[in-house]
């Protein structure tokens, strides 16, 4: 991780490292140790990948090359009361899932920032996915745009989360339901019924096919408590 860390900021020109310091509100010390360490929360890998203009998925899949890493950044203007939040051509699998490696930023959605504010989301941590798939029905439309705070990795019971788990094709990008029952944490689909291979709930701690929090679902057409 640090040596792509090192990368990705040697490939961005001159005061990067301030620019992400800034923008997550942390010290320029802080974003050095990621550089040293290459220990960084996924939370502030949005943030780092927007301003050094890489994929995200660059700094959490090894097999995404330095070549295959640039993510193409186009900045947008804020009007007074809005903020612009990545959207990725990242489809998030409403079914089975979608490959992990199609995650490549394509432009930014506005959000209201006093309803950001409101809501206690730091811009810098939000994203955007889009949905694909079946198996999230009637809440989730195929081809509903998905904001997730990628901060919010803790399991909550009966909320909805983007996850990064195995799949045929290696790891995918799903939307699921979470359900905690006591210690055991698992994922499950709205729509038993569709045409996907949720069809019972999965363990996150399952030892064949780990399941991984990318954020927590908080907009989807409305607001998610």
């Amino acid at each position: 991780m640090a040596r792509r860390v090192r990368y990705a900021f040697d490939n961005a020109g001159r005061g990067t490292q301030a620019a992400v310091a800034r923008e997550l509100g942390i010290s320029a010390q802080a974003v050095t140790g990621w550089v040293k360490t290459g220990k960084i929360e996924k939370s502030n890998l949005p943030a780092l990948a927007r301003v050094t203009g890489r994929r995200v998925d660059y700094f959490l899949d090894s097999s995404v090359s330095d070549e295959e890493s640039g993510a193409g950044v186009a900045h947008a203007a804020n009007d007074d009361d809005t903020v612009d939040i990545l959207g990725y051509s990242q489809a998030a699998g409403l079914g089975d899932g979608m490959e992990a490696i199609e995650y490549a930023e394509t432009h930014r959605l506005k959000f209201r920032a006093s309803s950001l504010a409101r809501k206690r989301l730091i811009p810098a941590r939000l994203a955007v996915f889009y949905g694909k798939g079946d198996s999230m029905l009637p809440r989730i439309q195929s081809g509903d745009a998905i904001l997730f705070d990628t901060s919010d990795t803790r399991p909550a019971d009966d909320k909805l989360f983007v996850i990064m788990a195995a799949g045929i094709a290696g790891s995918e990008y799903s939307v699921k339901r979470c359900r905690v029952f006591g210690d055991d944490i698992y994922f499950d689909a709205l729509n038993e019924k569709g045409d996907h291979n949720w069809r019972k709930p999965r363990k996150m701690d399952d030892p064949r096919h780990p399941i991984t929090i990318i954020g927590r679902v908080r907009w989807i057409g409305s607001w998610e408590d």
